[in-house]
This record gives C-alpha cells, structure tokens and sequence, in this order.
C-alpha cells in the first residue's frame, strides 16, 4: 500500500522540554491508525507536526511526496510561503478536543469558510457539499444554529463536517471525545466509524480503546515521547508485548 504519512525521525522541542524523541510512522492511504498512551507522551504534538501547526526541530514528515512545511527542488528544500503552507494544510482535516468552531457563525458559515476563502470555491459548489455533510453526521436541521445552541456533541459532528468540507486527503483527530459528557461520546464516534468504513486515511489519538481496537487497522502505543509499540490493533490490545504497553492498557481497563 502506499504510504500517505511518513515521519522520520521527528524531533519536537519546546525550550528545555523534549517532546518527540525520533518518532518514526507510516501510514497507508486508505489506513486507520489510533494512536495510545499516557497524556503528555506526545500524540497531540505529533499530530499538531504533521498538520503544520508546529515546526519541527529534526526529521522529515511526509504527505504523499511533498515535504511538510517545505518545497523541494532538486536536493534542496525551501520553506512555504505562508499562502502556499495554507493551501497545502487545506489537503488535512483537523479535529481538536475542544471542538474550535467560530462562535459568531451559523454552522453552515463555520462549515464553508474554508472552501470559500482558502480554496477559492464558488459557492455553487461548496453549499451543496456543506448540506450533504450535514446531513451525513445527523445535522441538517442545524445549519442555521449557532454552535452555543447546540450540545458538546453536536458541535463535534459539525467540527467534523467542517473539517470534510475542503475534501482531505486526511483527517487528524486529537482526543475528540476527550470533552464531552459520556452520554454524547457515541454519537461522535459513530460518525467516525461510518467516515473510517468510507475509506478516509485517519489519525486518531483517543483514549477510546474499544473504538481503536474495533475501527483502527493498526494502534501506536506512546510513551515520553517515543512510539514504543506499533502493530495491528487487536494484537496491541489484546496481547501487547512491551511492558509499558501491558501496563497503560490495564490501567485504562
């Protein structure tokens, strides 16, 4: 298969602070892959690396064949412009813990904000597209609410339509679930599971180790800032081999 993701050796620092010690990862176009472990061992930074919104202090990641944060030309590489850095970010859906919907729009604006500024749609195209996604997560009859009116839940599906709405080669999900009362988490991974049987590359950090092992192809078991044990989601979870990933596993149980 081929690789969509690929990190090499990714460094992440903030100060005196080491957060990603060589992390290395493919990831197969067409592939889910959950990504596990204790807070603070660097899931959320690596997704935050690969969707640009940090800048790495050593190693490569990959989307397809372009350089993330860079252009190259030759054996040279040259950082993007920021025009160009927002066209290519365009290409990856993102999905935060706390949802991050603009609370001064409709839900319709929040979802076509994106095509209309960044990638230049018309909105003969857009519109339709935004409806059509609303209605995939349940969400038709609120594309004229505002997102304070709407649960925890429903705005999560609407950051998720939201983050369908420019077409992604890929979609990151950082901890989704992390912020919603539990009554409201399986709505949300429910239109998850349907996105994952569509064939979308995912990335998803949770803590949702039913979903992982139920959804995910593969599971990566974090652990200060390493990837400590990576493989197919039901052997990870229910038969790990490193210590570290037997341990966090019967904690969460």
């Amino acid at each position: 298969m081929t690789a969509l993701v690929r990190a090499e050796h990714v460094e992440k620092h903030y100060g005196p602070l080491h957060v990603l010690k060589g992390v290395d990862l493919e990831v197969s176009k067409g592939e889910v892959v959950c990504l596990i472990g204790p807070s603070g061992s660097g899931k959320s930074t690596f997704l935050r690396c690969i969707n640009q919104l940090e800048d790495l202090n050593d190693g490569m990641i990959w989307i397809g064949d372009e350089p993330v944060g860079f252009q190259q030309r030759g054996r040279a590489l040259y950082e993007l412009n920021p025009q160009e850095a927002a066209r290519r970010r365009s290409r990856i859906g993102m999905v935060f813990q706390h949802f991050n919907l603009f609370k001064h729009m409709t839900v319709l604006e929040n979802l076509t904000l994106a095509p209309k500024i960044v990638l230049g749609e018309k909105s003969s195209a857009y519109l339709p597209r935004a409806r059509a996604l609303l209605d995939q997560v349940g969400l038709a009859d609120k594309a004229n609410s505002y997102p304070a009116q709407l649960s925890g839940g429903q705005q999560q599906r609407v950051a998720i339509a939201r983050a369908l709405c420019v077409q992604p080669q890929l979609m990151l999900f950082d901890e989704p679930t992390s912020a919603l009362d539990p009554e409201l988490v399986g709505d949300v991974l429910e239109v998850m599971r349907d996105l994952a049987a569509t064939g979308m590359t995912m990335l998803v950090v949770t803590h949702e180790i039913g979903f992982a092992r139920d959804v995910a192809d593969r599971v990566a078991y974090f652990n200060d800032g390493r990837i400590v044990e990576v493989g197919p989601a039901h052997q990870i979870i229910n038969d790990p081999q490193h210590e570290k990933t037997k341990a966090f596993l019967a904690s969460v149980r």
